[in-house]
This record gives C-alpha cells, structure tokens and sequence, in this order.
C-alpha cells in the first residue's frame, strides 16, 4: 500500500501559511540554480544543433 505522506516530500510553507511543492525530491542537482544552468546550456546546444543542421 503506498505511503499516505507520499505527496509531503519537500513540502514547504511561506511566512504566511501558505504550502507548496518545491519541486521534485528526486533531481540528480543539488541546487535549483544548477539545474536552470545546465537546461539553458543543453537547450542552447539543440538551439546550435538545428540552426548548423537544418538552417544551411
């Protein structure tokens, strides 16, 4: 039977009560920051990718 405080993983609460989810608990990065960084760089490389393959 699955957990029932399955879905309170990285739950978090704002000054004035409010909850919500962060993200996922399950990200291979360990700041938020990184994460952004390295989907602008892979975004950036298929941007790269289809301009030099496709756009010649």
């Amino acid at each position: 039977m699955a957990d029932p405080n399955s879905q309170n993983i990285d739950l978090r609460t704002t000054e004035n009560g409010f909850k919500y989810h962060r993200g996922s608990a399950l990200s291979i990065f360990k700041s938020d920051r990184r994460e952004d960084i390295v989907a602008l760089i892979c975004a950036l490389a298929i941007a790269l990718g289809v301009y030099l393959f496709i756009g010649n």
